[in-house]
């Protein structure tokens, strides 16, 4: 184990450690699907909540955050319903959080329904990528390795290549080299996965250099949030990766894009992919 000054773990080992934790863990629920899938969506959707709450109003966990919670789970349920009225509803939980907050007066109000926005669009687009079938879950799978083939990629890419900063304002550690390092990586594991499961290899390479590309955009922009509000993590509750939304902020930012694609044209696998329904 690669220790520090003290002999504490260093920020990379926790970083490993941790991930031999959760990587497991989340394939296991993905695996399950279903209402095992459902409920650990809404748990981190109510703690990336909290996350968002704190560091966006710099108040407390409390009252009025509880009662958005609460309303950012019924839009959920009613996202994966997939129903004709699951918009409205989902519209009216909004409305009801707007009210409550002008009546609460909380600060913040637009930086709030926007992260209720991307929070439950992310956790319903889980459940709706995940749907019922070997297929669905194969390209949960793969979506998943995606982003962690970036995130992995992007790290010893731009240690090891250097250059100019990505966005020297919102996160001067990214580097083009470790981006474009981090795409190519991923887009090979696209060329790779057409050989394993069929589907036109170049669709699979562009889909995949997608997610990276996508992925890294919702890591810039969460870097970017948390400068805006003069913070370093989001929270603390994962070793060595700070919160849960900076553990999940690239992975997110894939499901609400990949979400939106399957709820308006839900046979893109199977005409895009050459996957099974």
């Amino acid at each position: 184990m690669m220790v520090g000054i003290k002999g504490a773990p260093d920020q990379l080992s926790l970083r490993v450690i941790s991930a031999l934790v959760m990587i497991p863990a989340g394939l296991g629920v993905v695996w399950a699907g279903g209402a095992v899938l459902l409920l650990a969506g809404l748990v981190c959707g109510a703690v990336m909540w909290s996350e968002f709450f704190t560091v966006t109003t710099k108040q407390k966990f409390n009252a009025v955050s509880v009662i958005l919670a609460g309303l950012m789970g019924v839009g959920i349920f009613a996202l994966t319903w997939q129903d004709q009225l699951a918009g409205l509803i989902f519209a009216g939980c909004l409305a009801v959080a707007a009210v409550c907050l002008l009546v609460t007066k909380t600060p913040k109000l637009a930086w709030l329904l926007g992260g209720m926005l991307a929070i439950s669009v992310a956790v319903s687009s889980l459940i709706l990528l995940r749907g019922t079938s070997a297929d669905r879950l194969i390209l949960t799978f793969i979506v998943m390795t995606g982003v962690w083939v970036t995130d992995i990629a992007a790290y010893f890419a731009g240690r090891g290549f250097g250059g100019p900063q990505l966005s020297p304002r919102g996160s001067p550690n990214k580097t083009w080299s470790g981006a474009a390092g981090a795409m190519i990586c991923t887009a090979l594991v696209g060329a790779f996965v057409a050989g394993l499961v069929g589907g036109p290899i170049l669709n699979w390479v562009l889909f995949m250099a997608a997610v990276s590309i996508v992925g890294q955009a919702g890591d810039l922009t969460q870097s970017l949030w948390k400068r805006r509000f003069g913070v370093k993590d989001s929270g603390s509750i994962i070793p060595g990766h700070g919160g849960v939304l900076d553990r999940l902020d690239s992975f997110s930012s894939v499901l609400i894009i990949l979400g939106l694609i399957l709820y308006f044209s839900p046979r893109f696998p199977v005409l895009y992919l050459g996957m099974g329904a």
